[in-house]
C-alpha cells in the first residue's frame, strides 16, 4: 500500500521539561529527570511544549496521529476525586436516632477484595474509635460461590440490630457535607457500587449498581495549536463541548477483553494412606480489575485523525491537555494542603504525528 511523502514528528510528555539556554548558541536541554525527582510542574495534563525553533518545518498540509503510548497512573481511589464517604448510622437498637460521619478514605490503587478491607477498617474506625470491636464487615463477591449471592461489595452491621445508611447528596449537605464535595461522594458511591437504594436503614447494605474500580474509561487529549487550521471542528456528546480534541484514547484497549478476576484458592492437606483426601486447611481470595493497578497501552491507530495544517506555518509551540470522562483535567497531584501532600501521580504518554508534505 502507497503512503504519501511525511515526516515524524515525535511527541512526549515529558518533553515539557526542555529549557533553552541563552548566549550565541540557543541549546535546548532535558530537565526531566531532575524535574521528576523534585515533582515539580507542569504535570501532564496540562502544559506546553516550547522550542528555540520550529519543532518541526516544511510545506505541511495535514498531520495525522499515527500511534499513542500511554502510562495510566490514576489510583483507584484518587485523593480530591472519590475518596470520600457519608453514613448515617442508628444511635441505639430501634431507636430511630441517627448520627452521621463524613470522612476520606485512603487514596491509591486498590483491588476490590483491598477496597472492602480499607472500608471496613475505616467504618469501624469511625463508629468505635479502634479495632477492638469489629462490628462492621465488609465483603466483596461477584455471586459465582454457587449461591445466590449480592454482586458487589456487601456491608454488614452486627451491633444489636442497629441499623444505618449511606445518604442522599441532599441529605449529606444537611448533615453537614460541604457542597463541594458533592460530586466526590458521587464518585465514591460510583467505586462501590452504591445508589438511592442504599438510603433505607438496614442491618446490611448491598451494591446496587456494579462497582467502577476503573476512574474514567477513556482519556481525551486536546491541543488548540494542533487543530488550529482544522476548519471542521471536533465535537463530543458531553456537555462541554470542548474544541482541539486529538485522539479519545479508550483505555480497555484493542484486542482480548479486561476481566475483573474473582478467584477463590483452596488449599487441601495430603492424602491420608488409604488415598482419602486431606482436610481443607486454609482458603484465599484474590482479585483484581482494570484501574486497580497502574499499566501500559500502546494504539496504532487504524482509522487515525487527520488534521488539515496550512504550509505557510511550521509547527511552533504545542499545548496539550488530558482530560476524564468527566471533562475534568486528569488526575496527577496530591493538593500541598492534603495528607500527602506533594506526592505525584503523572499519566505520561507519547504520540507519533505524520507530517505530510504538499
Amino acid at each position: 500500500m502507497a503512503h504519501e511523502p511525511n515526516a515524524i514528528l515525535a511527541i512526549s510528555s515529558t518533553d515539557r521539561f526542555i529549557t533553552s539556554k541563552g548566549g550565541n548558541v540557543n541549546q535546548p536541554t532535558s530537565s526531566f529527570l531532575s524535574a521528576e525527582y523534585l515533582a515539580t510542574p507542569p504535570y501532564c495534563n496540562d502544559f506546553y511544549i516550547e522550542a528555540p525553533g520550529a519543532l518541526i518545518n516544511g510545506y505541511i498540509e495535514k498531520i495525522i496521529v499515527s500511534q499513542i503510548q500511554i502510562q495510566y497512573n490514576i489510583p483507584t481511589i484518587s485523593a480530591g476525586r472519590n475518596n470520600h464517604i457519608v453514613f448515617v448510622y442508628e444511635t441505639s437498637e430501634g431507636s430511630g436516632q441517627y448520627n452521621s460521619k463524613s470522612f476520606d478514605i485512603p487514596y491509591g490503587f486498590f483491588t476490590p477484595y483491598e477496597l472492602a478491607a480499607m472500608l471496613q477498617h475505616s467504618l469501624n474506625v469511625q463508629v468505635y474509635g479502634n479495632l477492638d470491636t469489629p462490628n462492621f464487615s465488609v465483603k466483596y463477591s461477584q455471586g459465582i460461590s454457587g449461591a445466590i449471592s449480592n454482586v458487589g461489595f456487601t456491608v454488614t452491621w452486627d451491633d444489636n440490630g442497629r441499623r444505618f445508611y449511606f445518604p442522599t447528596p441532599v441529605e449529606a449537605v444537611t448533615r453537614g457535607l460541604d457542597t463541594s464535595l458533592v460530586n466526590v461522594l458521587l464518585k465514591t458511591y460510583r467505586v462501590f457500587g452504591f445508589n438511592v437504594n442504599n438510603y433505607n436503614p438496614q442491618t446490611t447494605q448491598n451494591s446496587w449498581v456494579a462497582p467502577n474500580f476503573l476512574y474514567t474509561p477513556y482519556i481525551d487529549i486536546y491541543s488548540d495549536a494542533l487543530t488550529n487550521y482544522q476548519r471542521l471542528k471536533d465535537s463530543d456528546s458531553s456537555t462541554s463541548k470542548r474544541k482541539g480534541l486529538v485522539s479519545r484514547v479508550y483505555l480497555s484497549g484493542v484486542g482480548n477483553p479486561q476481566y475483573t478476576t474473582d478467584v477463590t484458592t483452596v488449599v487441601y492437606a495430603p492424602e491420608d494412606e488409604d488415598g482419602r483426601p486431606g482436610n481443607k486447611i486454609s482458603i484465599s481470595q484474590s482479585s483484581n480489575a482494570l484501574g486497580c493497578e497502574p499499566f501500559v497501552l500502546t494504539f496504532d491507530l487504524n482509522s487515525p485523525k487527520v488534521i488539515n495544517w496550512t504550509p505557510d506555518t511550521a509547527v511552533n509551540t504545542l499545548d496539550f491537555q488530558l482530560r476524564d470522562c468527566y471533562g475534568d483535567l486528569i488526575f496527577t497531584a496530591i493538593p500541598s494542603s492534603a495528607p500527602g501532600g506533594g506526592e505525584v501521580f503523572n499519566t505520561e504518554w507519547q504520540m507519533t504525528l505524520l507530517c505530510v508534505e504538499g
